[in-house]
C-alpha cells in the first residue's frame, strides 16, 4: 500500500509500503455489509517516513 495525502496531518514519503494486513469482511443476505482492516500502523508510518505518534494523535486523540 502507499499512504498518500496529508490527511493525519503528516506528510508522507509517498513511496510503496509493504506489510502484512488481514481483511475481515461480515455478510449479510450474502453480501459484504462490512470489512475491517487490520495492519501495524507502526509500520506503515517507519516505511512512509512519517510519525507514529503524529498519526496516533489524529486517529485516536490526544493520550488522557
Amino acid at each position: 500500500m502507499t499512504m498518500t495525502g496529508d490527511r493525519f496531518g503528516v506528510t508522507p514519503n509517498g513511496r510503496r509500503a509493504e506489510l502484512p494486513v488481514f481483511i475481515r469482511f461480515g455478510f449479510e443476505d450474502d453480501l459484504i455489509a462490512a470489512e475491517y482492516f487490520f495492519f501495524d500502523l507502526s509500520e506503515l508510518c517507519a516505511q512512509s517516513g512519517v510519525s507514529t505518534d503524529a498519526v496516533r494523535r489524529v486517529l485516536f486523540g490526544s493520550p488522557g
